[in-house]
């Protein structure tokens, strides 16, 4: 992921151009390589097995990342589930639906669970109050040597450098007293700025700051099992809600949105027609930036609806990437909890029944076809003897007339002839 990510032309156009933000990119990306690593290993030699020490390089690089940019600080969620939270927040074993759950299966299934629970907690470390104590600790200590070296013992001063420094990460302000603005970015902060009034800005600046943050709490709760895709979905809505929000950005969150490719596949059409429609925004805006503050031949307007295409385009992509894990994760707690398998059990008794009333019907309808048959043989024996019938008669009939004629003509003949004289 790291390589694709650094070797993409949308990274190395940003680097060239002095951008640091590659830089605080990697301190994140070895962060999750380090709070991913097994938890033991086995040695070459002897084969036994060996404590990995990876906490504190987990702790570090993300305090440096967060240091320089506070957004960063939301990874520190997924990062402790995958160091043992999930346990100790949610408790799945006490659950209605677990505990009905095991109540049918049997005792070999209740066996074979157990094993694998005892393995995956093998396999999952169980530091995870050692690793956020350790991240607090570092970012204090960076801010403390920060005061130490820029503000001396002057609190004050520091806190207004930090406040010019690190709040224009997290909030779009404005970056002097002059009432000056940062420029046009991908995102619709500086739009919305510019049109608000004066007197409300601090609250645009609020409310808008901490809208990423209402989506926070609720995809813990929904996708705790699955924190490759947590750490994907933070990245691509602060894609979208990062107050100068850049095209580097959205190029990480989608390098994440890679690792998972069981909620890839499940996402819909929707999904790839706006990935590639994202390149026509963004050509867009180039130009039109150009014509609005180089040449002077455009407006705010122009970049205005690029941005908003932009957004659309990304908002969409993340909606189909949760809703394609939240498809998987129900798939896979209908097979935990059972219900797949009654599902095709029931599929296959329909089946079976539909096969059974079928031979049913087709043995009734060939012993109706087979009575119909016989009825309709009986008929024709029958008509055929009347017809015999008839004709015996009529054939009987026909002798006796013609003996009739023979006697009257035997009768006939007996008689004298008479006599016939002519005068």
């Amino acid at each position: 992921v790291a390589l694709s990510y650094y070797c993409n032309p949308i990274s190395m156009t940003a680097n060239s151009i002095g951008s640091l933000r590659s830089l605080w990119d990697a301190l994140l990306l070895l962060s999750l390589y380090y709070a991913t690593l097994p938890p033991t290993r086995r040695t070459k030699v002897e084969g036994i097995l060996t404590k990995v020490p990876s906490a504190t390089q987990t702790s570090f690089c993300l305090a440096c990342a967060t240091y320089a940019d506070v957004g960063y600080a939301v990874f520190v969620l997924p990062i402790l589930i995958w160091r043992g939270m999930t346990p100790f927040l949610f408790h799945p074993s006490s659950t209605p639906c677990s505990s009905s759950s095991s109540s049918d299966q049997t005792p070999s299934a209740k066996h074979a669970k157990i094993r694998i629970g005892q393995q995956q907690s093998q396999q999952q470390h169980e530091d995870w109050m050692h690793v956020l104590l350790l991240y607090l600790v570092s970012l204090g200590g960076l801010h403390f040597l920060a005061s130490t070296l820029v503000g001396g013992e002057d609190w004050c001063c520091y806190r207004d450098i930090m406040v010019r420094t690190i709040l224009p990460n997290v909030a779009f302000v404005q970056q002097d007293d002059s009432g000056s603005v940062p420029g046009p970015s991908m995102g619709l902060h500086w739009y919305m700025f510019v049109q608000m009034f004066d007197r409300f800005r601090p609250y645009f600046t609020v409310f808008v700051s901490g809208i990423p943050s209402m989506f926070v709490v609720p995809l813990m709760i929904r996708l705790h099992r699955y924190p490759s895709v947590l750490v994907a979905t933070f990245q691509l809505l602060w894609a979208i809600f990062r107050p100068t929000t850049t095209v580097h950005t959205l190029t990480l969150g989608l390098h994440l949105a890679l690792l998972n490719p069981r909620s890839i596949v499940r996402m819909r059409n929707g999904a790839l027609i706006s990935f590639f429609a994202l390149p026509v925004p963004i050509l867009l805006f180039v130009t039109f930036h150009r014509m609005w503050l180089v040449t002077g031949n455009g407006n705010p307007n122009y970049i205005y609806f690029q941005c908003f295409a932009y957004g659309m385009f990304v908002n969409i992509i993340a909606m189909e990437f949760v809703s394609a894990t939240v498809k998987r994760d129900k798939v896979r707690r209908m097979m935990e909890n059972g219900t797949m398998k009654k599902l095709l059990a029931k599929k296959k008794e329909e089946m079976e029944g539909m096969d059974t009333k079928g031979i049913i019907e087709k043995e009734d309808g060939e012993n109706e076809n087979g009575g119909s048959q016989k009825k309709d043989t009986d008929k024709v024996e029958e008509s055929n003897g009347n017809v015999d019938d008839e004709k015996a008669t009529n054939g009987n009939g026909n002798n006796s007339d013609l003996a009739d004629d023979a006697d009257s003509i035997d009768d006939d003949s007996s008689k004298p002839e008479p006599v016939v004289v002519f005068l």
